[in-house]
């Protein structure tokens, strides 16, 4: 049987190997780690079963630079509870690079997570004030600097959480929750003291810009490995301008288009398991090749990850090119800047 990650390696040592080569095993026949998704009408069924770990909330939540709002504002305004804390993914990332939120160094992450009061005990429930959107991008940054999965945790979603506080009718059906919102003003990301964090690496679970353009050369986009691209449709084709001026809309040549608001509810939840499911089956994403995740930015990107991963996909098999389509359009050559439909 061969390994996932070793798949990986190979894929993006050697585009051009048979497929026979690449195949993974299907999710039905591996038992995969699913993600920990926890529901409004389940906090205080989840809360009294660990009540005996540390559970911290984490407010992830980041907005487009279009939409005239600012998150660590609304943070200091209105959190989960007292002991919450703020996943800042612009302060938390490579200040070096020119493209928006890149991955940090270890070390970088390791003081900003400490001075949040986590530690690598900590058991984390991340939350997203615009539904399911940054927090995947913080689920996967933890993930990859090597939290342990079992004590991630991300609450689906957090404005409906709200609005079970001030609609009487969801008071009865969330079976009497106790409103934790903390209102007080903060001026601090974090009410903890700062604690020791130790990280590690996985690079299985990123890609760069050099592997992305190795394999677009190499045509081996669609066929030996899968690329989605969870920006809209429009982006995607070319039909909208990208919402950063400069950058050219479009797409890498070979890449399948996954919207990641087609994984989500109305009210920006996932869909069920067997919703996710038929919805990834009619984009005829390939489960048998290695998979990289892409879209702006990087950060819906995390959201189709996380999509797939509760479809049953294994996480192993599943990379995301952190750069993405913004990184993409201002390095890639004029030939890689595909228009149209896929």
């Amino acid at each position: 049987m061969l390994s996932l990650k070793n798949n990986w390696t190979t894929v993006l040592r050697s585009p051009s190997i048979p497929k026979a080569a690449l195949m993974s095993v299907s999710r039905l026949q591996l038992r995969v780690r699913n993600i920990n998704t926890v529901a409004p009408a389940e906090i205080e069924t989840f809360l009294q079963k660990h009540k005996n770990d540390k559970i911290l909330p984490v407010d992830a939540s980041w907005y487009m630079p279009n939409v005239p709002a600012n998150a660590y504002n609304e943070f200091q305004k209105e959190r989960f509870n007292k002991d919450a804390v703020f996943f800042d993914i612009e302060k938390i990332s490579d200040h070096s690079s020119p493209y928006p939120h890149m991955l940090p160094t270890k070390k970088l992450f390791e003081q900003e997570v400490g001075k949040l009061g986590i530690s690598n005990d900590t058991s984390l429930l991340l939350y997203d004030r615009q539904g399911i959107f940054s927090l995947c991008r913080a689920a996967w940054m933890f993930e990859i600097f090597g939290h342990d999965p079992e004590k991630l945790f991300i609450l689906n979603t957090f404005p409906s959480y709200k609005q079970s506080f001030s609609d009487p009718n969801l008071v009865m059906v969330v079976h009497e929750m106790i409103n934790r919102l903390e209102t007080t003003i903060t001026t601090k990301p974090s009410p903890h003291k700062p604690v020791s964090y130790k990280a590690t690496f996985d690079p299985s679970k990123v890609v760069s810009y050099e592997k992305i353009l190795e394999l677009a050369q190499a045509g081996e986009i669609g066929k030996s490995v899968t690329l989605i691209d969870a920006r809209s449709n429009d982006r995607f084709t070319g039909a909208v301008a990208e919402p950063r001026a400069g950058i050219s809309s479009g797409h890498v040549p070979g890449a399948a288009n996954l919207p990641f608001n087609e994984l989500l509810t109305p009210n920006k939840s996932f869909l069920s398991r067997m919703t996710l499911d038929s919805v990834i089956k009619e984009h005829n994403i390939d489960e048998s090749r290695p998979i990289i995740v892409m879209c702006g930015t990087g950060v819906t990107a995390c959201v189709v990850r996380t999509g797939l991963i509760l479809a049953g996909f294994n996480p192993d098999n599943i990379a995301v090119y952190d750069g993405s389509w913004t990184e993409w359009a201002m390095r890639a050559p004029k030939s890689l800047l595909a228009k149209g439909d896929a």
